[in-house]
């Protein structure tokens, strides 16, 4: 788990691209705040989490042109993913209007054979996406959605333990209960702070 952050804020603890942009709705001291608020925020995060799924071509990714509707785009896929998340860690079963919306992102960007000449000077076979490189992301994230919560990866998925935390991550070890250290240590500082303040007696 590596955090990270961009101009938004919100951490990227590398997962999954699903749940890092569940994950951009998340929690300072408590409240809420939204890593996606704006184009700007929204082309900063795509940047730095794009060279992590297949198919985009990371050398546009300098001039990343975003307005206010593919902001609108990707809200709408963490909505979905955030719902089937929590879902499935609250032991109920996804509503189909998130599948949709899930599955809809995932179509944006379709893919088809090609070849091309490796450095070697040999033929190999790759998938060519022929979107606008927004939607390339978009489906890359979409695609991980389905591989996560349909595959081995939906056994270890985990809401974060920390009060006030909506985060969600992978767990990596049985002990594990929180999204980052970072939460883990509040909670046991908090609990440290109630024993030495309990009333005696009581």
């Amino acid at each position: 788990m590596s955090e990270s952050s961009y101009v938004g804020g919100a951490p990227l603890l590398g997962d999954a691209p699903a749940l890092d942009l569940a994950n951009t709705h998340y929690a300072v001291r408590g409240r809420p705040r939204d890593g996606l608020a704006s184009p700007v925020d929204l082309a900063a995060w795509a940047r730095e989490l794009a060279p992590r799924l297949p198919m985009v071509d990371v050398a546009a990714l300098a001039d990343l042109p975003v307005a206010d509707r593919d902001v609108a785009r990707f809200l709408d896929l963490r909505a979905a993913v955030r719902g089937i998340a929590e879902n499935l860690t609250g032991g109920h079963v996804p509503v189909a209007s998130d599948v949709a919306v899930v599955n809809a992102a995932a179509d944006r960007a379709p893919s088809s054979p090609a070849l091309v000449i490796t450095p070697r000077g040999d033929l190999a076979k790759r998938a060519r996406a022929g979107a606008p490189l927004l939607d390339q992301i978009l489906a890359g994230i979409a695609g991980d959605a389905v591989d996560l919560f349909a595959g081995e990866r939906a056994a270890r998925l985990r809401a974060c333990q920390a009060p006030g935390c909506p985060l969600y991550f992978l767990k990596d070890h049985p002990r594990r209960e929180w999204c980052m250290p970072a939460c883990g240590n509040r909670v046991r500082a908090a609990r440290a702070y109630r024993k030495r303040t309990k009333p005696v007696g009581a």
